[in-house]
């Protein structure tokens, strides 16, 4: 697109645009277009921890809990040491409810290219 020639110190134009329509507003038109918008962008504030059901579910930050009578898990330090974590997030103590309350509970999987194999590597990447 071409753009006008401007000079130095010259202030540009700012546009106003037409706010689209917001829940303040009242209308259902607004908020059904926000439900819509937050549907399609995917913004929408999903911050739980779900069950792998297969191994394929198993990608990204994830939280190994083992199954002992106190809920733990496997966590690393800095150092690279794993060791078994207790569980603090848990919710009537079902494993299957389990959330990180620290760093060195979450792994990051990855697949490791050509194979069926998942790499696990802790907070610092090891």
């Amino acid at each position: 697109m071409v753009k006008p020639l401007a000079f130095k110190g010259e202030k540009t134009k700012v546009r106003k645009r037409k706010a689209p329509p917001t829940i303040e507003d009242g209308t259902e038109d607004g908020l059904e277009e926000k439900r819509i918008r937050e549907l399609d962008s995917g913004t929408h504030e999903d911050d739980s921890w779900v069950n792998a059901d297969s191994s394929g579910d198993i990608s990204g930050p994830v939280v190994i809990v083992l199954p002992s009578t106190k809920p733990t898990c496997i966590a690393c330090d800095a150092a690279g040491k794993v060791f078994t974590s207790e569980l603090e997030n848990i919710v009537e103590g079902d494993p299957a409810t389990a959330e990180p309350h620290d760093i060195r509970q979450v792994w990051i999987a990855s697949r490791i290219a050509g194979t069926d194999n998942i790499c696990f590597k802790g907070h610092h990447q090891r």
